[in-house]
């Protein structure tokens, strides 16, 4: 009787019954068979590797790709805007002429209006020089306020005297407290607020705040210039009226019950 066949596993050492009288004999489980599959499976794969054509075809790819890359993300895109550009450029020639035209009617329009103004009040004993006028239409214009109003506001606050100052501290041709001209412009000074470009600017720009603020309501921001936004602010939410005749004033109305700063 032959002994059994004992498989330890791959590797390890096996018994395998040789005959009676030979014994047991140690060998190894694995053949050379499996060692000969693993190395051709090594060596084939290598091998191409190594091989110059093999080679060759790889680097070729890998340019290819790198050249479709590269015309795929900036060529196309480049030619896709080459158009939009060529537009926007030719865009300003057809509406530049227009605006400037339209624009240089407006200023004509205004100057004209500031001029006629100008005169107006000279005729009733102001003394409005031509560059005073002009300056007062030109600023008016700047922050889109009547040229109207802003004769008669000037007219009211000072009767367009630049020296005027008023027992409060007001100062200049539209009467501005140092603290709002601050407010409006800060670091400006209490000097600089004799210039007349200086406190125009200032004095419209304080009266186009309050236009702004009181959604567009013209009678009510002339108002708040004479009287105080807080004043007419506090009046409104009491449900009462903050007319106190300024804005008819400035209007050039009568029995507004105001008088002039001075004649």
């Amino acid at each position: 009787m032959l002994p059994a066949l004992c498989v330890l596993g791959r590797g390890e050492a096996s018994r395998v019954p040789l005959g009676p009288e030979e014994g047991w004999l140690v060998q190894e489980q694995e053949t050379q068979f499996e060692r000969r599959v693993r190395e051709v499976g090594k060596e084939s794969f290598l091998g191409l590797a190594r091989k110059p054509v093999v080679q060759l075809v790889l680097v070729a790819t890998a340019v290819a790709q790198f050249v479709n890359v590269k015309t795929v993300g900036v060529e196309e895109p480049r030619r896709s805007f080459e158009p939009r550009i060529a537009s926007v450029q030719l865009a300003p020639a057809l509406v530049i002429p227009d605006v400037a035209l339209e624009i240089e009617s407006l200023n004509k329009t205004l100057l004209q209006e500031a001029e006629r103004l100008g005169t107006e009040y000279r005729t009733q004993g102001f003394e409005v020089s031509p560059e005073l006028a002009r300056t007062i239409g030109e600023t008016a214009a700047e922050f889109d306020i009547d040229p109207q109003v802003a004769f008669g506001l000037v007219k009211a606050e000072s009767s367009f005297r630049n020296v005027a100052t008023s027992s409060v501290g007001a100062v200049g041709l539209t009467q501005l407290m140092p603290r709002t001209a601050t407010w409006m412009e800060p670091g400006v000074t209490r000097s600089e607020l004799r210039d007349p470009e200086t406190n125009l600017r200032i004095g419209f720009k304080y009266l186009r705040y309050l236009i702004d603020k009181y959604e567009g309501n013209e009678r009510l921001a002339l108002l708040a210039y004479n009287r105080g936004p807080g004043t007419v602010d506090k009046a409104l939410k009491r449900g009462r009226n903050p007319d106190n005749g300024y804005a008819d004033f400035v209007y050039g109305k009568k029995d507004h019950g105001h008088r002039l700063f001075s004649r």
